[in-house]
């Protein structure tokens, strides 16, 4: 009896945990929330992960052309950009954040005059 218990317990266990819903507070989960709209051809959560003033930027037709370039398969990687006064920039990749709950630089790059204007407003 106690063991049948303690089965049903570690059942609800894991169903509850897989029902959580993942939200928008890292940039993984923003990540993960992104592909699954495009997965799910869901415009409207799509257009939810942008900040107020994007919102609306990415058209439905734009939206329909990121299917065609999504897998099932999918890699993360995080970087930081640094802009500096005099208009240098060095972009960053972090790591994970590892057992000491540490996120550490795995590269640096030095952003090329010519890539400048990818990464301005």
């Amino acid at each position: 009896m106690k063991l049948r218990i303690l089965f049903i317990f570690l059942m609800l266990s894991v169903i509850l945990g897989c029902t959580q819903k993942v939200q928008p507070n890292s940039p993984e989960n923003t990540a993960l929330l992104l592909k699954q709209a495009i997965a799910h051809q869901d415009y409207e959560s799509f257009t939810s992960l942008f900040s107020e003033g994007r919102k609306g930027s990415f058209s439905k037709d734009e939206f329909a052309k990121l299917q065609a370039l999504t897998t099932a398969g999918i890699d993360f990687k995080t970087y930081e950009l640094i802009t500096f006064e005099n208009g240098e920039m060095l972009l960053i990749k972090i790591t994970p954040q590892n057992e000491e709950k540490e996120v550490l630089i795995e590269d640096i790059q030095v952003i090329q005059q010519e890539m400048k204007e990818l990464f301005t407003d």
